[in-house]
């Protein structure tokens, strides 16, 4: 019984001993923990605004071919949906009133070069008589009067003359474009006038981009701006061309425009297509970081750069600019090549400690282009 409090006493001082070296370490660390995140560079690029726009490809020469004499249709020898080459030809007249007018001019032409041969002829004699006093002033200029007359006759007979053969030449219906036909309006045994619609053809050559534009960006499209196009089948082919006209919105009230780009047909292209237009509204040099960079405070908008020293984040107010999946524009707040948090930035307050690995790339691709 007397070694009872010796027992005690002994294990109250492990006790002791236990407890105060736990809680003697004044090293140890304090505050919240570091916050993993990973890193993202502000860098400096060329950015552009672009407006995207699906329209349509339209041919930028598409004439009408119309009757140019009149006559009856005895060939037709395009159909629609064939393609021509210039000058190819399209359908035949009969051009029996053309080859009768002909012969007639070509008649007169003959006799007024007689008639006109002979008095020249006369008028040379007479210029020799009148030299000697035997004939008189007045029928001398009388036979060169009938002369010059003749002449003028002869030249107006002429010119019937080359009426008549185009007059002829046009009873074969040629087409003035290489190009397709879109439609045919006549058939063999139709009588057409002067002017009456044969054929329209679409020329596969140029064509004409129209991309409608919405009414808040009226004002920012303007004549020269460059667009980039590609058609839907084949996304892979731009072509880049300027706006070459800008034409209103017919209807309402409303103020949406459409702008129009001509351009060569790369090849494969067809009127009546739909094509992609890349309208670049704007371009300029500026920087920009990851949309996951930026968060929002109620401050306003922020991103937190980096002090590399201590490993904390500082909360910097950030003016943004245009946005793009892949980058933000910063018009100010950031500078070129400062260094700033990229995941985890939503989780972080000013001056929190961090923990940067960027040990799977940590950054973002940018392509500086805006839509």
């Amino acid at each position: 019984m007397t070694l009872r409090p010796i027992y005690i006493l002994a294990a109250s001082a492990s006790l002791l001993f236990f407890v105060v070296a736990c809680g003697g370490d004044t090293d140890a660390p304090s505050g919240p923990p570091a916050t993993a995140v990973t890193s993202a560079t502000a860098t400096m690029q060329n950015i552009a605004q672009i407006e995207r726009s699906v329209g349509r490809l339209h041919a930028n020469t598409a004439p009408r071919v119309a009757a140019e004499t009149s006559g009856r249709v005895t060939e037709v020898l395009a159909e629609a949906g064939d393609v021509v080459e210039a000058g190819e030809v399209l359908a035949r007249l009969d051009g029996d009133s053309q080859r009768a007018q002909l012969e007639m001019a070509r008649g007169d032409v003959l006799q007024l070069r007689a008639l006109s041969q002979n008095q020249q002829a006369r008028v040379d004699r007479l210029s020799n008589l009148a030299g000697g006093d035997l004939v008189s002033k007045d029928q001398y200029e009388e036979a060169q009067a009938q002369a010059q007359a003749l002449r003028s006759q002869l030249t107006s007979a002429q010119a019937r003359l080359s009426a008549a053969q185009l007059d002829l030449q046009r009873t074969e219906i040629v087409s003035p474009v290489a190009g397709q036909i879109e439609s045919r309006h006549i058939s063999a045994g139709d009588f057409v006038g002067v002017g009456a619609p044969l054929f329209d053809v679409v020329s596969a050559d140029a064509l004409m981009a129209v991309l409608p534009v919405p009414q808040r960006l009226a004002t920012e499209v303007r004549l020269g701006q460059t667009v980039r196009l590609h058609s839907l089948n084949l996304p892979n082919l731009i072509i880049e061309a300027p706006i070459t006209e800008i034409r209103p919105v017919v209807g309402g009230r409303s103020r949406a425009v459409e702008a129009v780009v001509t351009l060569d047909n790369p090849g494969n292209w067809r009127a009546g297509g739909s094509v992609v237009g890349e309208i670049v509204l704007a371009e300029r040099e500026a920087v920009v970081v990851p949309p996951g960079s930026v968060v929002k405070r109620p401050a306003g908008e922020v991103v937190y750069v980096i002090d590399p020293e201590r490993s904390i984040a500082i909360e910097r107010v950030v003016d943004i600019g245009l946005r793009h999946a892949d980058w933000i524009e910063i018009r100010s707040g950031v500078r070129a090549g400062e260094a700033v948090v990229l995941s985890g930035a939503g989780f972080l307050t000013d001056q929190a400690a961090l923990s940067i690995d960027n040990s799977d790339g940590g950054s973002a691709r940018t392509n500086g282009v805006a839509q």
